[in-house]
This record gives structure tokens, C-alpha cells and sequence, in this order.
């Protein structure tokens, strides 16, 4: 898999949804620490490659096309908790 990370930053796919006729993945995922904005712009930019090597993963006849969506309920719960405080 690829092996680009941004300092001080982890990411989390929280959510795969497939289309039924399995041509589109919506990929749910959240940042923690870092910048969120440029880590979910770097995903953005090498959504080819991970949509090439998920390819060679599959033993399907498609690969879905691959939208990346930045999930912010993990966040938010966080700081719904935080003012709850």
C-alpha cells in the first residue's frame, strides 16, 4: 500500500458504502492530529494509486471508482463531549 504519511497525523477509513451495482466506493475516513485539510488533499491527489493497487487486490472483473469523503462525526462527537465538560 502506499506509504506517504504527513508528521503527527493518522487516518481511519470509518465507512466503505458500494454502490449496488458495485461500480462506486464511498470511502468515509477521519483525520486525527495534523492538518486535516492537507491530509485529506493528499488522499485526494493519490486517489489513483490507491485505486490501482485496491485494483490488483481485487478479484473482481471492476474496480469501483473510488470518492473519498471526510468524515467529521468522530470529530464533532469530541467536541460535543469536550463542551459537555
Amino acid at each position: 500500500m502506499l506509504n506517504y504519511q504527513l508528521p503527527g497525523t493518522s487516518t481511519s477509513v470509518n465507512s466503505v458504502k458500494i454502490s449496488p451495482d458495485l461500480k462506486i466506493a464511498h470511502i468515509y475516513v477521519s483525520v486525527f492530529g495534523g492538518d486535516t485539510e492537507k491530509c485529506f488533499e493528499s488522499i485526494m491527489q493519490n486517489r489513483g494509486e490507491i485505486s490501482r493497487q485496491l485494483a490488483r487486490r481485487l478479484e473482481s472483473k471492476f474496480s469501483p471508482s473510488l470518492t473519498f469523503h471526510l468524515d467529521t462525526g468522530q470529530s464533532e462527537a469530541e467536541r460535543i463531549e469536550d463542551l459537555l465538560k
